[in-house]
């Protein structure tokens, strides 16, 4: 699967968080806006996350928290890949990442990728998050927040 900025195949950082718990199989809640189901894929059974915003009911995020051997992000083989060599890859084809030892950060593209014995494992997108509540998250290492 070549997972993309704008999301999921059929399904939007934008969608309605209904749209996700009536979409995915065996859809497990999480406290209060949190679910966990899995959405199939080219064949594969993807662990997707949603997090719903508690204020505004929006999704906060979407995750998709298993990724399979010959998997993408825009074209970038997601195998044997350190933190620091994906950032380089991301930078190519949007702003700046911040790299930590296994998470590399996207703030300005509202995405996170956790990495995982240099391996990406998990592809994840950020709903409305302001750039308020961006720099909030970054508020221990504001140093490293691209400008």
């Amino acid at each position: 699967m070549d997972f993309k900025k704008t999301g999921i195949p059929q399904y939007s950082i934008n969608d309605p968080f209904r749209k996700f718990q009536e979409s995915l199989e065996n859809v497990t809640t999480i406290g209060f806006g949190s679910i966990r189901g899995y959405l199939v894929l080219d064949g594969n059974n993807y662990l997707i996350g949603v997090d719903q915003n508690e204020i505004t009911g929006e999704v906060a995020c979407v995750e998709v928290a298993s990724l399979f051997h010959g998997d993408t992000f825009e074209g970038i083989d997601l195998t044997n890949m350190s933190a620091e060599s994906f950032a380089q890859e991301l930078a190519k084809i949007g702003s700046t990442p911040v790299v930590e030892i296994d998470n590399v950060w996207w703030p300005k593209e509202r995405m996170a990728f956790y990495v995982y014995k240099n391996t990406p494992r998990t592809v994840c997108w950020w709903g409305n998050t302001t750039d308020i509540e961006i720099q909030e998250i970054f508020s221990q290492r504001q140093e490293d927040f691209p400008a």
